[in-house]
C-alpha cells in the first residue's frame, strides 16, 4: 500500500473530516502577512478590535460560526466586555476580506466563499507564482531543503488529519518561493490574496483530493533543485489551477 492510499484510508476512517487543533498557527501566519502587507511593524496586537477580529476569524475557521450564521454586535460586545464600537470595527475588517457579509435588515453573517471566488483566487495565485519565477535569479540549496521540509510536514499533517497545520505549511512552502522573486509588487499582490485564510477554508471541501494535491509539490521542488525556474513556474501554475479544477 502506498503513502497516498494510507492517507486516503485514514481520512475515510475519520468520516471525511479533519481535526483542527492548531488554529493559532494559522492566525499567527495571517497576522504576519498583514504586517508585511502593511509594511509596518507598528501593528498593535493589543488593540481591542484586532483581538476581537482574530478571535472571530478563529471561530469561523474552526466551524464554531457556520456559514449564514448571524453575528450580533451587542451579543459580542457583552461577551468581550466592550462597547459596540470595537466590535463594529472588527466586523467591518472581516467583511473587507470576505469572511463576513452585511445586508440591510439581515445584519452581519458568516459568508461562505463561493466556488467561483475560490477558483478565481487560486487561478490568480497560479498566475502570480508563475510570474514570480521569471524574476528569480537563484534558489539556494538551503531554500530547496526548506521546501522539502515543508512538503514533508504537509504530508504528515494530512496523515495526522491536522487541517490547520496543513494550511500553514502549504503557505510557508509557497511564500518561500515568492520571497525569492525580485519583483516585490508581484509578491505584494500575492500576499493580498490572503492565501493562508483561503487555503484553510478551502481544504475542507477537498478532503478526498488532498493526498493527490499534496504530492504535486514534489515536482516543483525538483525543478528548483535543477535550477529550471521556467519549469517550476509552469508547475506552480498547474498546481494552483488543478487544486480547484473540480470545484462545483
Amino acid at each position: 500500500m502506498n503513502g497516498n492510499e494510507t492517507v486516503k484510508q485514514e481520512i475515510a476512517a475519520g468520516n471525511g473530516s479533519l481535526k483542527s487543533p492548531a488554529t493559532d498557527s494559522t492566525i499567527q501566519a495571517m497576522q504576519t502577512e498583514e504586517r508585511d502587507a502593511n509594511s509596518t511593524s507598528g501593528l498593535d496586537r493589543n488593540c481591542m478590535h484586532d483581538r476581537i477580529r482574530w478571535t472571530i476569524l478563529e471561530r469561523v475557521m474552526d466551524g464554531v460560526y457556520q456559514p449564514g450564521e448571524r453575528l450580533k454586535e451587542l451579543t459580542l460586545a457583552r461577551e468581550f466586555h466592550v462597547s459596540q464600537a470595537p466590535v463594529r470595527e472588527a466586523l467591518r475588517k472581516l467583511e473587507a476580506i470576505g469572511v463576513l457579509k452585511s445586508d440591510p435588515y439581515r445584519g452581519t453573517r458568516v459568508r461562505e466563499l463561493s466556488t467561483t471566488e475560490l477558483r478565481d483566487a487560486y487561478q490568480l495565485r497560479g498566475i502570480l507564482e508563475q510570474a514570480a519565477t521569471e524574476f528569480i535569479a537563484d534558489f539556494a540549496e538551503e531554500s530547496v531543503l526548506y521546501l522539502e521540509q515543508e512538503y514533508a510536514l504537509m504530508r504528515a499533517s494530512v496523515e495526522a488529519a491536522d487541517l490547520q497545520a496543513l494550511a500553514c505549511h502549504n503557505r510557508n512552502f509557497h511564500r518561500r518561493i515568492m520571497e525569492h522573486s525580485r519583483n516585490k509588487e508581484i509578491f505584494r499582490a500575492w500576499q493580498a490574496l490572503g492565501i493562508c485564510m483561503r487555503a484553510r477554508l478551502n481544504v475542507q471541501r477537498r478532503v478526498k483530493q488532498l493526498p493527490d494535491a499534496i504530492v504535486s509539490h514534489q515536482p516543483i521542488i525538483d525543478a528548483f533543485r535543477a535550477g529550471d525556474f521556467r519549469q517550476a513556474g509552469q508547475l506552480l501554475r498547474e498546481h494552483s489551477f488543478g487544486f480547484v479544477a473540480d470545484l462545483q
